[in-house]
């Protein structure tokens, strides 16, 4: 069985690239052959860069089953429907173009409906997900299947001690769906240091330091960067208002770190009980959490313990087995 991965350009970000790094060499280890990595030439931040990726896909002969690995949906436009395995993340550009009509139209028809409906398999990583695409596409997502995410493997276990004086709290993610001045509001008063992965607006560092909370901002880290900084952390705060996963609570759960994060889906579905699950619209919720996770040893001991075996259900080796379930399905179209 050939598996080509295809993903987005270098530069366009690194967290599917990572994940489906993961993934292929669990895919490889269990078919005895890795699957092929195939990177577009271009960022798609234009219609220009669109056409000049389909052009690259078309000149490509790609052999056996190609999987889009996220992102760049539209690849499927260019690729034999019949060997063709999509994977969706969310659907955050669907929620960010609501308002802006024609942005909308673009993005609906060319990332969403006109791929999902090309693609013999198509996948994505929560029912969540799921649900938002049969919400915005229509009939057309019913064939949709969840496999959810794996969590990298070389996030193991790290008991550390807990630092209750001045604990280090960590925050992956600063986009508006993660709910960032909420948390900031939660954590006045509270001494902590948090620590922030991803770029600040200066509306942000204003809120920091109108709150006088103590924080370092960190941006463009590789992955052996973020697993130190996930040990390297006391607890860890994912509060968003819209995720189409969340992988960070698989993370933290992985290394051995308390989490607090939303009570929606998928945030609670990924967590089970292996998080302190709060309102993510309710400062005072998120405040009280915290303090929890701080001062309740015995409770934050109980989160963490339950969050290892969380992260079992997320290895590697048991999601490369849900996909090549799904790329057997497939051998009867390419033979």
């Amino acid at each position: 069985m050939r598996i080509t991965y295809l993903f987005r350009s270098p530069g366009t970000g690194y967290s599917i690239e990572t994940l489906f790094g993961t993934i292929r060499q669990a895919v490889g280890q269990q078919t005895g052959t890795g699957p092929d990595s195939v990177y577009l030439p271009r960022v798609s931040r234009s219609l220009r860069d669109v056409w000049h990726n389909l052009r690259f896909i078309r000149r490509q002969r790609f052999q056996g089953i190609v999987h889009i690995t996220g992102d760049v949906q539209y690849a499927a436009l260019a690729l034999p429907a019949s060997r063709t395995v999509l994977t969706i993340h969310d659907c955050i550009p669907l929620e960010r173009f609501r308002h802006r009509p024609l942005r909308y139209a673009l993005f609906w028809l060319i990332w969403y409906y006109l791929p999902i409906r090309r693609a013999r398999v198509v996948t994505t990583i929560s029912e969540k997900t799921r649900q938002d695409l049969l919400r915005y596409v229509g009939r057309v997502a019913e064939k949709v299947i969840v496999v959810p995410n794996a969590v990298d493997p070389a996030f193991l276990a790290q008991p550390a001690d807990f630092n209750t004086i001045n604990p280090i709290i960590l925050q992956v993610g600063t986009a508006s769906h993660k709910n960032i001045p909420r948390l900031l509001d939660a954590l006045t008063g509270i001494p902590c240091t948090l620590r922030l992965v991803g770029p600040l607006t200066p509306d942000l560092r204003k809120r920091l330091q109108q709150n006088a909370i103590h924080y370092e901002s960190y941006q463009n880290l590789d992955s052996t960067s973020i697993l130190k900084i996930y040990t390297e952390s006391d607890l860890v705060t994912f509060t968003s208002t819209y995720e189409g996963f969340g992988m960070p609570i698989v993370e933290a759960n992985a290394v051995g770190r308390a989490v607090l994060t939303s009570a929606i889906s998928p945030l609670r579905d990924v967590a089970g009980d292996a998080a302190h699950l709060v309102d993510p619209a309710d400062t005072e919720a998120i405040q009280q959490g915290v303090s929890r996770l701080i001062n309740d040893t015995a409770y934050r001991q109980q989160l963490i313990d339950a969050g290892y075996r969380n992260a079992r259900r997320f290895s590697p080796e048991m999601i490369a087995v849900h996909y090549l379930t799904q790329y057997q399905r497939l051998i009867p179209y390419h033979r």
